[in-house]
């Protein structure tokens, strides 16, 4: 009994690892996303129906880049601005898929 719940947990394991890989990949594309359309400042609307986000995804993402100091929120404009570290951030990325 306990070596197939070993066979399971390890499988789930490596489901749940690709899957996490994956996520981070595709984090990865949607922060690009959002620093470029955020260099000239934009709003939290705008940026959902430019990139086909949720606002959850928004939320998580936005809330994320700002902990990161690569976004601001400018509050009295409740405009998003990407910061001197997002930009360089659009620029390593960039020179990567060169």
């Amino acid at each position: 009994m306990l070596p197939k719940l070993i066979k399971r947990w390890a499988y789930h394991l490596h489901d749940d690892a690709i899957m996490t890989a994956e996520t981070d990949k595709n984090d990865d594309e949607i922060y690009a996303s959002i620093l470029s359309f955020a260099k000239e400042g934009a709003s939290k609307k705008d940026i959902r129906a430019a990139l086909s986000i949720s606002h959850q995804q928004l939320r998580r993402l936005g809330a994320e880049l700002v902990d990161r100091d690569m976004l601001r929120l400018d509050v009295k404009k409740r405009v998003f601005f990407t910061t001197d570290k997002g930009h360089v951030f659009l620029q390593s990325r960039r020179a990567r898929d060169i």
